[in-house]
């Protein structure tokens, strides 16, 4: 178990060098999640404020304005996704990344990120609603299909980007990809995730200081306060800008070894193929 962690901390390495080289690549997270989280504020915000109403009406638009949103800011995540693939595939390729080439690929690909957003979407309601109401064995359930689900469609943004084919037939790809190459678990990815969530849970600690300062009251407080919570809220943004963009590199790297039996960029072949438990 501690030689996989150790595999997958030196892949976790080597993908953030790849974005560090490439800074280009760390802003595309970040427009990301800024434009999705302004669409949440626009659409699902209001929504959730006529969802408390009493009214029939009020209460049926809520749904539909939080069910638009949160497919747009989905939609829009994707996008700048594929967009981080294809310019990372440059990236990988030992050449600059070219981002108004990579949004090209992406604009070429809307229809397939709309139909894989709506898949996407349509599946994450599906867990959630049987977390919800299957009591215990439902919540059993929903969390082993949502690992199947992420383990299978962990190629599909690459599979999109650098393929082109529709959404069913990219989770196809990706499934059958992962499965002939690896099998049961992501090592990689899982510590790219756990070190993101190190960083933000810092970043929530600090931030949560800083509030509980601003409410003291005190001028001290108050000044020092805010800026442990705007220290907060940076480090937190970093955490999602450094798992997004960590996680699209590996992605593409992975897609390359899979699909090629090739390595690319700074990752060699023992590496990508200890990526993940043996099947």
């Amino acid at each position: 178990m501690f030689d996989r962690m150790r595999s997958g901390w030196q892949l976790t390495k080597k993908a953030w060098g790849v974005v560090r080289t490439n800074k280009s690549l760390a802003k595309l997270p970040l427009k990301g999640g800024a434009f999705a989280l302004l669409v949440s504020l626009v659409f699902v915000v209001p929504g959730m404020i006529l969802l408390g109403s009493d009214d029939t009406v009020l209460d049926a638009a809520g749904i539909v304005l939080i069910a638009f949103g949160s497919y747009l800011a989905s939609f829009i995540v994707i996008y700048y996704n594929v967009i981080l693939a294809a310019a990372a595939n440059e990236a990988l390729q030992d050449r600059e990344p070219d981002i108004a080439a990579a949004r090209a690929i992406a604009r070429s690909r809307i229809p397939v990120i709309a139909g894989w957003a709506l898949v996407s979407a349509l599946v994450s309601l599906f867990f959630a609603i049987l977390r919800d109401r299957g009591g215990i064995a439902g919540q059993i359930v929903a969390g082993l299909g949502a690992a199947v689900w992420g383990l299978v469609t962990f190629l599909v943004i690459p599979v999109i980007a650098l393929e082109g084919i529709g959404p069913v037939a990219a989770i196809k790809r990706s499934g059958h990809l992962v499965k002939s190459r690896w099998g049961q678990q992501i090592t990689g990815d899982i510590v790219i995730g756990g070190i993101a969530m190190l960083i933000m849970l810092a970043g929530m600690l600090v931030g949560g200081l800083g509030i509980f300062l601003v409410a003291s009251g005190s001028t001290a407080g108050l000044a020092g306060g805010s800026l442990l919570a705007i220290a907060g809220l940076v480090i937190v943004v970093g955490g999602a800008v450094y798992s997004g963009a960590t996680r699209g590199v590996f992605g593409v790297a992975l897609y390359h070894f899979a699909s090629e039996e090739r390595a690319v960029g700074p990752f060699t072949t023992a590496e990508l193929s200890s990526a993940a438990r043996s099947k």
